[in-house]
Formats: structure tokens, sequence, C-alpha cells
């Protein structure tokens, strides 16, 4: 199994979705993630990913990684991977998958969520902390989108976000088709409002988004604001970060 491939990346969510849970495993939008990485360009040319992709890069800390923590419980089949990079995650994704071994699909899933998304979250911020040379590569408005795309993530992961198939089909996707070099009028309306706004998202101030982000996730302890994400996100952002939870939404 290559880690640089996208086929054999493909194949690890595979063995992963099919382990456990099926429909409603967390795995179908990292899945979908990947395909949208892959035909924006955004990984490279055909089925090898670029040693200096970003978003390839940031992606095997959400497929390698939980793969090669997956293995130790049995949930996948052995392969070999060095992910000693990501030593401080493992724990998290140990975790998970122990939850998730014990976990049948009537039971409630939104513990399950959270502990996917704390690894997640662990595994990402190492990914951007030790690839800053790709990301600065990036065009200037690619890596603004980038910026903003992290920050999304803090949303998402604060509120356990649904990455299932069952929640996901409904919603189509309008993520950017291509690298964002300059102007990017030539994409469509949505493809468009979602670039605004998540580069928009990136550029609010430094100094501002640490609280901003403290509020949001001390909104999000209660699961009645968690099941009106949008609403409680207007509230706190305004209705500009309410449209780009919307547009993000579509994302998977």
């Amino acid at each position: 199994m290559n880690p640089a491939s996208v086929r054999d990346r493909h194949e690890l969510y595979r063995r992963l979705i099919a382990s456990k849970l099926g429909e409603l495993s967390p795995f179908w939008g990292y899945d979908a993630q990947l395909s949208w990485q892959h035909a924006s360009g955004r990984l490279g040319d055909d089925d090898a990913i670029a040693a200096t992709s970003w978003w390839g890069a940031c992606n095997f800390a959400l497929s390698v990684v939980p793969y090669a923590a997956a293995i130790e419980h049995g949930l996948v089949p052995r392969e070999t991977f060095d992910v000693t990079a990501y030593r401080a995650a493992m724990p998290h994704w140990h975790g998970a998958f122990h939850r998730m071994n014990s976990i049948d699909s009537e039971a409630d899933l939104e513990p399950l969520r959270f502990a996917i998304w704390r690894a997640h979250l662990v595994s990402i911020t190492i990914a951007v902390e030790r690839h800053t040379h790709e990301l600065v590569r990036l065009p200037a408005t690619e890596r603004a989108f980038a910026r903003g795309w992290v920050r999304m993530v803090d949303l998402f992961g604060a509120a356990a976000l649904r990455t299932d198939l069952e929640y996901l089909t409904p919603r189509p996707a309008s993520l950017p088709s291509h690298i964002l070099d300059g102007t990017f009028d030539d994409l469509p309306r949505y493809e468009r409002s979602t670039a605004r706004r998540v580069i928009a998202l990136g550029e609010r101030p430094a100094w501002r988004w640490p609280f901003e982000l403290a509020m949001w996730k001390r909104m999000m302890r209660t699961r009645p604001a968690r099941d009106q994400l949008e609403t409680v996100m207007a509230e706190l952002f305004g209705d500009g970060l309410r449209g780009t939870l919307r547009a993000a939404l579509r994302i998977f």
C-alpha cells in the first residue's frame, strides 16, 4: 500500500468504512474530501500525490494516520506506515477507535463523533505545523483559502459535525474546482461563494479569532446549540459567517 497514491488512500478509507458502521461511518466525509482535492488538482498529477502538496500532506494526517491506529484495534488489515511524526495524535485516534469498536449503529453516535474530531484536530494541527513550507508555496489566494479552511475545521470539530453518508448525501458539493490563483471569476457561482466566505474566515483578525473560537466552543457545549448550528453561528459571528457555514456544509 503506497501512502502517496490517491487510489491507495481511497482504499484505506474504504476499509475504515467497511470495518464498522457502514453508511454511518464518519470516514465518508474524509473520502469525499480526498476526491475533491484530487479532482481539483490540489494533490498533483494523476494518481501520485506530489511531495510538495500541502493538501496532500494534511490528508496524510487524516487517512494514513488514523488507519495506522485502526490496525491496532483489529479493524483493518495490517499495513506498515511511518507515522512517528504523529505520535502525539495516536492516543486520540486509539481512544476514538476503542469507542468505535464498542458501539453499534443504534447507539447515540455523537460521543464517537467528538472522539473522532478530537483526533482529527490534533492530527491536522501537527500537519499544519510540519508543512509550513508547502503552505507558503501555494498561490496567495489558495493560501488564504487554506487558512480559512483550517479555521473552519476548528468550528466543525467543536460542534462534532456529522460526516457520515446519511448526513452528507443531500448536500451538493460547492468547493472550488481548481486551485485559486488570483481571481476566481471563472468558477461557478456556488464555488465562488464558498471560496470568498472561507477566505473571509481566514482573514478575520488574528487577535480576535482566539476569543471568537473560545466563545464558539463554549456555546457548542450544549446539544441544543449543536442542533441549531447555523443559527448559533449567526448570533456569534453575524450572518456572513452563517453563509460561510452553509457553504461549507456542502463540502461533504
